[in-house]
C-alpha cells in the first residue's frame, strides 16, 4: 500500500510540472499541491516508519 501511494505521488509531481512547462500553472500547482499531500502525509498516516530512535 505505501508503495502505491509514493507511486501516485512520483505520478502527481511529474504530471504537474510537465502541466507548468505547458503553461497550464493552475493544473500544475494543483497536482504538486497533491503529491505532497499524498506521499509523505498520507503514507505516515496509514503506517509509514515509526518516528524516533530505533532501538
Amino acid at each position: 500500500m505505501l508503495i502505491v501511494l509514493w507511486v501516485i505521488a512520483g505520478v502527481l509531481a511529474l504530471s504537474g510540472v510537465l502541466a507548468l512547462f505547458r503553461k497550464e500553472y493552475k493544473l500544475g500547482i494543483v497536482c504538486l499541491i497533491a503529491a505532497c499531500i499524498v506521499g509523505p502525509v498520507l503514507t505516515a498516516f496509514f503506517g509509514g516508519p515509526p518516528a524516533g530512535p530505533r532501538s
